[in-house]
């Protein structure tokens, strides 16, 4: 069906955070040059003589924040660098002037002594200890721990492979962006509003309340301003004035805390020689850049062996610090190197023994549900039907024929992590509105929430409209992120809905003095008389959804790609030509929206396998500092995206939904690398692949 949210975007009526009206002052944070030097000495006097504000890490007030095993970073360091900067771009001080450009010209004079120190951009460099990131702890090591699983089969045969994914951005289309007031009012297009005020208001000591604005694009990224709204929140406190802050590109590229994982793997794969693995044994060297905590290499901890029947696992991590932007959660929040990784495993193994990689396969996929792994309880699905599918497509295979080469891959991921999330409806003006806590940022969810409300009430979608609130307003909120939309939305909407009717139902009872009853958008009385929902003005209420599985995951996508590569006889350039993809979402909600999401998250991987990726110099400098260094794909280097949706609802979820907004990237990279494996024949175990094997000229 038609999107019904995104009319006034298309119209140029999107309402950014750049597009709200503003009078005050604007920010510019001066940024270091070095990836890793000491701060000897800071001079403002130029920008100050000239009429210029400026806040450093001397004016900040800031409560640390705690390490929490989830995606994502805790702020554990000064948002602004104190004595020493840890990478290119890590701001220094905020620079505050009364127009934008005045703001640039007046960053420029703060003049910064530095001590050049080696940096270390390499986790191999890093785990020498030769450079330290932070010299207290003693070493590049700033976290590690080790989850087992049954006992691994060291009489099995044995196999081991090192594999790298290289790290990457989400990139939004609209960078980072706020306008704050001295009081603590934020307008942002940060993610998850409430918890983020809720996170600032302790790391600043000051309340802060969040108005959350419709965001170009997250992608997870817009988890990370944090850092810099409390930067902001405090100097427009300490100055008395508003302060707006738009983000670069290249300060994005260089400085966003918000890049995906980028990680080494050891991995001794335990099998039999019919194929039949029988343990895994991983060991994982995350590179966390100059930050003391991520979760990215955590969240596989909920899909350890996919979706394969390996029950014997140890998974043993490093979190490594290095003089690199920090990561955040970027889309899947460290599956999708995790599901390439267990791919390529299977690629390996299928060598190794002589066996077909799709055997290989079906020989370990799950093959009953509810299926309890030691880690997990996987709810439902059918992958060996979602194989079946992919290789009943002659019309692909025979590609290879031609000279195509034709990949294959399976992987589910973790969707719907236990929380809450809530929704208020009212009745106003002739409408529903459906009130959210979080900054829309395209995915459909709006869409959702209006489609829901209209099939639940009765109620044309035309009348149904969709509001956002601020923080403080806003029940629990925590909006996108994790996949959990599908579910944690619909069960919100489902509740609210629920408690409209029947707060009217007891509304009308009361003063009609008759017996009322609801169906399709109308109450009608014991007289006869009907009453439309829209009519009945001032009634509101409020739903918060929770929900609390076995395990922290509750439903389990699964998924079948095939990818087709071909080398392009102009450039010699081996490109994609198609992906085909075989998805259970459970009970599609919008099928055309999983479709769309589907899409999206697909060219996520096709693209890490292929072609973005952050690189660095020999003293660590950062060569990727505009999107064209990067190597962001445009339309053209992208293949043709089919989506066949295959559902198998969950038993416990409202619908019987599933999440399948991170899914597609992962197991995209992993039949993008197998296709182009299969097409040159050389074995690949690193992402974005070599321009060298990709060229066949």
């Amino acid at each position: 069906m038609k999107r019904t949210d995104v009319k006034d975007l298309l119209l140029g009526k999107g309402n950014y955070v750049d597009d709200i009206p503003f009078k005050g002052y604007y920010g510019v944070f001066v940024r270091s040059p070095y990836p890793h030097a000491r701060i000897l000495k800071i001079d403002t006097n130029d920008v100050i003589n000239k009429g210029g504000l400026v806040f450093t890490a001397n004016d900040l007030i800031f409560q640390k924040g705690e390490r929490k095993e989830g995606e994502g970073s805790s702020v554990l360091t000064l948002p602004l660098a104190y004595k020493k900067v840890r990478y290119e771009g890590e701001p220094i001080a905020l620079v505050v002037a009364d127009d934008p450009y005045k703001a640039q010209d007046l960053a420029e004079l703060v003049v910064v002594d530095y001590e050049p120190l080696d940096a270390v951009t390499d986790i191999d460099k890093a785990l020498k200890n030769e450079i330290l990131v932070f010299d207290e702890l003693g070493s590049n090591i700033v976290y590690e721990k080790t989850f087992e699983y049954g006992k691994l089969p060291t009489n099995d045969k044995n196999l081991e492979l090192e594999l790298y994914w290289s790290r990457s951005s989400g990139n939004p289309i609209e960078t980072f962006g706020a306008i704050v007031y001295p009081d603590g009012t934020v307008y942002s297009n940060a993610q998850a509003p409430k918890f983020l005020a809720e996170e600032l208001s302790k790391l600043t000591g000051k309340k802060v309340k969040l108005i959350p604005l419709r965001a170009g694009g997250s992608f997870g990224s817009k988890f990370s301003l944090t850092p810099y709204l409390a930067v902001l929140v405090q100097a427009s406190e300490k100055f008395k004035i508003p302060i707006k802050w738009i983000e670069t590109r290249t300060e994005h590229l260089k400085a966003s805390n918000s890049s995906g994982p980028e990680r080494k793997f050891k991995i001794s794969v335990y099998y039999r020689e019919n194929g039949i693995v029988t343990g895994l044994d991983f060991k994982i060297f995350e590179d966390i850049g100059a930050s003391l905590y991520n979760g990215q290499a955590f969240k596989p901890l909920g899909i350890l062996a996919g979706p394969y029947k390996v029950r014997n696992i140890r998974y043993d991590v490093k979190l490594v610090a290095t003089n690199k932007n920090p990561p955040g959660a970027f889309r899947g929040a460290g599956t999708p190197p995790h599901t390439w990784a267990l791919e390529r495993v299977m690629d390996a193994l299928s060598e190794e023994l002589g066996i077909d990689k799709a055997e290989i396969r079906r020989r370990n996929l799950i093959d009953a549900f509810p299926y309890e792994a030691p880690y997990t309880l996987y709810d439902s699905g059918n992958p060996q039907k979602l194989l079946e599918l992919a290789l009943s497509r002659v019309d692909i295979w025979s590609l290879r024929e031609k000279g195509y080469g034709v990949g294959l891959a399976c992987s589910t991921d973790p969707s719907t992590p236990s929380g809450n999330e809530s929704v208020k409806m009212e009745v106003r003006g002739g409408k529903v509105i459906v009130k959210i806590g979080y900054s829309p940022e395209g995915q459909g969810n709006e869409h959702t929430a209006i489609l829901l409300t209209s099939q639940i009430l009765g109620v044309p979608e035309e009348d149904i409209s969709v509001e956002m609130m601020d923080s403080e307003s806003s029940p629990p909120s925590f909006g996108p992120g994790g996949s959990r939309m599908a579910v944690f939305m619909a069960g919100a909407i489902k509740g609210a809905s629920e408690e409209l009717i029947k707060t009217i139902t007891q509304k009308l009872r009361s003063e009609l003095g008759e017996e009322v009853t609801f169906s399709k958008g109308y109450f009608t009385t014991s007289s006869g008389k009907k009453i439309h929902i829209t009519q009945i003005d001032g009634v509101e209420t409020s739903y918060t959804f929770s929900h609390q599985g076995k395990y922290r995951f509750t439903a389990y996508p699964f998924a079948c790609d095939i990818a087709v590569v071909k080398v392009d006889k102009e450039t010699g350039l081996i490109k994609p030509v198609k992906l085909v993809i075989y998805i259970d979402p459970g009970t599609p909600l919008d099928e055309e929206v999983v479709k769309e999401q589907v899409i999206g998250g697909s060219a996520i991987g096709v693209s890490l396998a292929l072609y973005e990726a952050y690189r660095y110099g020999e003293h660590g400098e950062l060569l990727t500092t505009s999107l064209l260094d990067y190597g962001l794909p445009t339309a053209v280097d992208l293949p043709e995206f089919e989506v066949n949706v295959v559902p198998t609802p969950s038993p416990y979820t409202p619908y019987g939904a599933k999440g399948i907004g991170e899914i597609p990237v992962g197991v995209a990279a992993a039949a993008i690398t197998s296709a182009v494996e299969n097409l040159t024949g050389v074995k690949i175990t690193k992402v974005p692949i070599d321009k060298e094997i990709l060229y066949t000229r």
